[in-house]
Protein backbone atom coordinates (compact mmCIF):
# COMPACT_ATOMS: atom_id res chain seq x y z
CA UNK A 1 0.00 0.00 0.00
CA UNK A 2 1.20 3.49 -0.85
CA UNK A 3 0.13 6.30 1.48
CA UNK A 4 0.98 9.93 0.75
CA UNK A 5 -0.09 12.08 3.68
CA UNK A 6 -0.24 15.86 3.85
CA UNK A 7 2.34 16.81 6.54
CA UNK A 8 -0.26 19.03 8.23
CA UNK A 9 -2.28 15.88 9.07
CA UNK A 10 0.39 13.58 10.52
CA UNK A 11 -1.89 12.86 13.46
CA UNK A 12 -4.12 10.89 11.07
CA UNK A 13 -1.39 8.55 9.80
CA UNK A 14 -2.47 5.47 11.74
CA UNK A 15 -6.09 5.94 10.74
CA UNK A 16 -5.14 6.47 7.07
CA UNK A 17 -3.20 3.19 7.09
CA UNK A 18 -6.37 1.37 8.16
CA UNK A 19 -8.66 3.20 5.75
CA UNK A 20 -8.70 0.74 2.79
CA UNK A 21 -10.03 -2.03 5.04
CA UNK A 22 -12.43 0.29 6.84
CA UNK A 23 -13.75 2.05 3.71
CA UNK A 24 -16.76 -0.22 2.90
CA UNK A 25 -18.33 0.49 6.29
CA UNK A 26 -16.79 3.87 7.02
CA UNK A 27 -19.17 6.63 8.10
CA UNK A 28 -22.00 7.51 5.71
CA UNK A 29 -22.21 6.88 1.98
CA UNK A 30 -23.11 10.19 0.33
CA UNK A 31 -22.72 9.13 -3.30
CA UNK A 32 -22.28 5.84 -5.12
CA UNK A 33 -22.14 5.17 -8.83
CA UNK A 34 -18.94 4.47 -10.75
CA UNK A 35 -17.00 5.80 -7.73
CA UNK A 36 -18.08 6.08 -4.10
CA UNK A 37 -17.97 8.99 -1.65
CA UNK A 38 -18.14 8.37 2.07
CA UNK A 39 -18.21 10.98 4.83
CA UNK A 40 -16.93 10.22 8.30
CA UNK A 41 -15.95 11.90 11.54
CA UNK A 42 -12.67 11.34 13.36
CA UNK A 43 -11.66 13.10 16.56
CA UNK A 44 -14.41 15.67 16.08
CA UNK A 45 -13.48 16.60 12.49
CA UNK A 46 -15.43 15.67 9.34
CA UNK A 47 -13.69 14.18 6.31
CA UNK A 48 -14.64 12.81 2.91
CA UNK A 49 -13.09 9.79 1.19
CA UNK A 50 -13.48 9.15 -2.51
CA UNK A 51 -12.95 5.53 -3.42
CA UNK A 52 -12.24 5.08 -7.13
CA UNK A 53 -13.55 2.17 -9.14
CA UNK A 54 -10.98 -0.51 -10.00
CA UNK A 55 -9.64 0.54 -13.44
CA UNK A 56 -9.91 -1.67 -16.49
CA UNK A 57 -6.81 -3.80 -17.05
CA UNK A 58 -5.05 -1.51 -19.54
CA UNK A 59 -5.52 1.46 -17.20
CA UNK A 60 -4.23 -0.56 -14.25
CA UNK A 61 -0.98 -0.88 -16.20
CA UNK A 62 -1.02 2.80 -17.19
CA UNK A 63 -1.67 4.04 -13.64
CA UNK A 64 0.99 1.75 -12.20
CA UNK A 65 3.83 2.57 -14.59
CA UNK A 66 3.07 5.57 -16.81
CA UNK A 67 0.46 7.93 -15.40
CA UNK A 68 -0.52 9.19 -11.94
CA UNK A 69 -3.67 7.61 -10.58
CA UNK A 70 -6.90 9.58 -10.25
CA UNK A 71 -6.38 9.74 -6.50
CA UNK A 72 -2.86 11.13 -6.88
CA UNK A 73 -4.02 13.73 -9.39
CA UNK A 74 -6.92 14.82 -7.16
CA UNK A 75 -4.52 15.27 -4.23
CA UNK A 76 -1.83 17.16 -6.15
CA UNK A 77 -4.30 19.33 -8.05
CA UNK A 78 -5.99 20.31 -4.78
CA UNK A 79 -2.65 21.45 -3.37
CA UNK A 80 -1.96 23.38 -6.54
CA UNK A 81 -5.35 25.10 -6.61
CA UNK A 82 -5.11 26.16 -2.98
CA UNK A 83 -1.62 27.56 -3.59
CA UNK A 84 -3.17 29.64 -6.40
CA UNK A 85 -5.86 30.99 -4.07
CA UNK A 86 -8.66 28.88 -5.56
CA UNK A 87 -10.92 27.18 -3.06
CA UNK A 88 -11.22 23.42 -2.84
CA UNK A 89 -11.47 21.22 0.28
CA UNK A 90 -8.10 20.78 1.97
CA UNK A 91 -6.40 17.59 0.69
CA UNK A 92 -5.31 15.17 3.39
CA UNK A 93 -3.97 12.06 1.67
CA UNK A 94 -4.12 9.67 -1.23
CA UNK A 95 -3.81 5.93 -0.94
CA UNK A 96 -3.08 3.30 -3.59
CA UNK A 97 -3.50 -0.43 -3.12
CA UNK A 98 -2.02 -2.90 -5.61
CA UNK A 99 -2.97 -6.42 -6.52
CA UNK A 100 -0.76 -8.60 -8.70
CA UNK A 101 1.71 -5.72 -8.91
CA UNK A 102 -0.84 -3.38 -10.52
CA UNK A 103 -3.03 -0.61 -9.14
CA UNK A 104 -6.29 -1.98 -7.73
CA UNK A 105 -8.05 0.44 -5.39
CA UNK A 106 -7.22 4.10 -4.80
CA UNK A 107 -8.60 6.67 -2.39
CA UNK A 108 -8.48 10.45 -2.03
CA UNK A 109 -9.16 11.97 1.40
CA UNK A 110 -10.05 15.60 2.05
CA UNK A 111 -11.74 17.81 4.57
CA UNK A 112 -15.42 18.47 3.93
CA UNK A 113 -16.45 21.69 2.22
CA UNK A 114 -18.41 24.04 4.52
CA UNK A 115 -20.52 25.32 1.62
CA UNK A 116 -23.98 23.82 1.57
CA UNK A 117 -25.26 24.74 -1.89
CA UNK A 118 -24.45 23.20 -5.26
CA UNK A 119 -24.63 24.86 -8.67
CA UNK A 120 -26.88 21.97 -9.69
CA UNK A 121 -29.79 23.97 -8.27
CA UNK A 122 -29.59 26.09 -11.44
CA UNK A 123 -30.72 23.23 -13.65
CA UNK A 124 -34.22 24.58 -13.15
CA UNK A 125 -35.90 27.81 -12.11
CA UNK A 126 -34.39 30.26 -14.57
CA UNK A 127 -32.34 33.39 -13.99
CA UNK A 128 -34.79 35.75 -12.26
CA UNK A 129 -33.94 36.48 -8.63
CA UNK A 130 -30.61 34.66 -8.81
CA UNK A 131 -28.58 37.12 -10.85
CA UNK A 132 -26.16 37.89 -8.00
CA UNK A 133 -25.06 34.26 -7.74
CA UNK A 134 -24.69 33.84 -11.50
CA UNK A 135 -22.66 37.05 -11.80
CA UNK A 136 -20.41 35.88 -8.98
CA UNK A 137 -20.01 32.52 -10.71
CA UNK A 138 -19.03 34.23 -13.96
CA UNK A 139 -16.39 36.24 -12.07
CA UNK A 140 -15.11 33.07 -10.37
CA UNK A 141 -14.76 31.38 -13.76
CA UNK A 142 -12.87 34.38 -15.12
CA UNK A 143 -10.43 34.01 -12.23
CA UNK A 144 -9.96 30.30 -12.99
CA UNK A 145 -9.32 30.84 -16.68
CA UNK A 146 -7.02 33.82 -16.23
CA UNK A 147 -4.94 31.72 -13.83
CA UNK A 148 -4.74 28.98 -16.46
CA UNK A 149 -7.04 26.48 -14.75
CA UNK A 150 -9.18 24.29 -17.02
CA UNK A 151 -11.48 21.96 -15.09
CA UNK A 152 -12.40 19.33 -17.66
CA UNK A 153 -15.50 18.30 -15.72
CA UNK A 154 -16.76 21.81 -14.96
CA UNK A 155 -20.27 20.64 -14.19
CA UNK A 156 -22.83 21.88 -11.69
CA UNK A 157 -22.32 18.89 -9.38
CA UNK A 158 -18.64 19.74 -8.95
CA UNK A 159 -19.12 23.34 -7.81
CA UNK A 160 -20.28 24.17 -4.29
CA UNK A 161 -21.06 27.68 -3.09
CA UNK A 162 -22.47 29.73 -0.25
CA UNK A 163 -22.61 33.27 1.06
CA UNK A 164 -19.85 34.04 3.55
CA UNK A 165 -19.64 37.49 5.16
CA UNK A 166 -21.80 38.95 2.41
CA UNK A 167 -19.72 37.42 -0.37
CA UNK A 168 -20.63 34.49 -2.62
CA UNK A 169 -17.78 31.99 -2.53
CA UNK A 170 -17.18 28.89 -4.64
CA UNK A 171 -15.29 25.65 -4.10
CA UNK A 172 -14.27 23.07 -6.72
CA UNK A 173 -14.68 19.31 -6.38
CA UNK A 174 -13.73 16.23 -8.41
CA UNK A 175 -10.31 17.45 -9.47
CA UNK A 176 -8.68 14.48 -11.16
CA UNK A 177 -9.46 15.81 -14.67
CA UNK A 178 -7.78 19.21 -14.89
CA UNK A 179 -5.24 21.04 -17.01
CA UNK A 180 -3.07 23.99 -16.09
CA UNK A 181 -2.16 26.07 -19.13
CA UNK A 182 -2.92 29.28 -20.98
CA UNK A 183 -6.43 29.07 -22.41
CA UNK A 184 -7.64 30.43 -25.74
CA UNK A 185 -11.03 32.19 -25.91
CA UNK A 186 -12.46 29.11 -27.65
CA UNK A 187 -11.29 26.86 -24.78
CA UNK A 188 -12.72 29.26 -22.22
CA UNK A 189 -16.16 29.40 -23.82
CA UNK A 190 -16.30 25.64 -24.44
CA UNK A 191 -15.63 25.14 -20.72
CA UNK A 192 -19.25 26.18 -20.04
CA UNK A 193 -20.68 23.32 -22.12
CA UNK A 194 -21.54 20.93 -19.28
CA UNK A 195 -22.02 23.41 -16.45
CA UNK A 196 -25.83 23.59 -16.69
CA UNK A 197 -28.59 22.03 -18.80
CA UNK A 198 -30.67 25.23 -18.77
CA UNK A 199 -29.70 27.21 -21.88
CA UNK A 200 -31.00 30.48 -20.44
CA UNK A 201 -28.61 30.13 -17.49
CA UNK A 202 -25.69 29.43 -19.81
CA UNK A 203 -26.54 32.44 -21.95
CA UNK A 204 -26.68 34.74 -18.91
CA UNK A 205 -23.42 33.49 -17.37
CA UNK A 206 -21.46 33.56 -20.62
CA UNK A 207 -22.67 37.09 -21.44
CA UNK A 208 -21.54 38.27 -17.98
CA UNK A 209 -18.24 36.38 -18.33
CA UNK A 210 -17.60 38.02 -21.72
CA UNK A 211 -18.42 41.46 -20.31
CA UNK A 212 -15.87 40.96 -17.52
CA UNK A 213 -13.21 39.92 -20.03
CA UNK A 214 -13.96 42.72 -22.46
CA UNK A 215 -15.21 40.35 -25.16
CA UNK A 216 -18.26 40.76 -27.38
CA UNK A 217 -21.11 39.22 -25.31
CA UNK A 218 -23.33 38.06 -28.20
CA UNK A 219 -20.47 36.56 -30.18
CA UNK A 220 -19.22 34.81 -27.02
CA UNK A 221 -22.68 33.40 -26.25
CA UNK A 222 -23.05 32.13 -29.82
CA UNK A 223 -19.69 30.36 -29.68
CA UNK A 224 -20.30 28.90 -26.22
CA UNK A 225 -23.66 27.50 -27.34
CA UNK A 226 -22.03 25.53 -30.16
CA UNK A 227 -20.06 23.46 -27.63
CA UNK A 228 -22.99 23.41 -25.21
CA UNK A 229 -25.42 21.98 -27.77
CA UNK A 230 -22.92 19.43 -29.04
CA UNK A 231 -22.32 18.17 -25.50
CA UNK A 232 -25.99 17.84 -24.52
CA UNK A 233 -26.85 16.24 -27.87
CA UNK A 234 -24.26 13.54 -27.14
CA UNK A 235 -25.77 13.00 -23.71
CA UNK A 236 -29.26 12.69 -25.16
CA UNK A 237 -28.08 10.19 -27.80
CA UNK A 238 -26.44 8.06 -25.12
CA UNK A 239 -29.60 8.12 -23.02
CA UNK A 240 -31.68 7.14 -26.04
CA UNK A 241 -29.37 4.19 -26.75
CA UNK A 242 -29.68 3.07 -23.13
CA UNK A 243 -33.48 3.22 -23.36
CA UNK A 244 -33.43 1.18 -26.56
CA UNK A 245 -31.17 -1.47 -25.03
CA UNK A 246 -33.45 -1.73 -22.00
CA UNK A 247 -36.49 -2.01 -24.23
CA UNK A 248 -34.91 -4.81 -26.29
CA UNK A 249 -33.76 -6.65 -23.16
CA UNK A 250 -37.20 -6.58 -21.53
Amino acid sequence: MKLVLNPAYRRLEKFMQQLPLAFPTLGECIYKARNELRQFSYEGQNYVVKGYKVPIFINRIAYTFFRPSKAERAYKYALRLRAMGIETPAPIAYIEVKRGGLLWHSYFVSETCPYTRMMREFDGGGVAGREDILKAFAAFTVELHEKGVQHLDYSAGNILFDKQDGQIRFSLLDLNRMRFHAMTPKMCLANFSRFCHDEAIVRYVVAEYARLRGWDPQRSVDEALVAYREFWSRIERKEELKRRHKSLAS
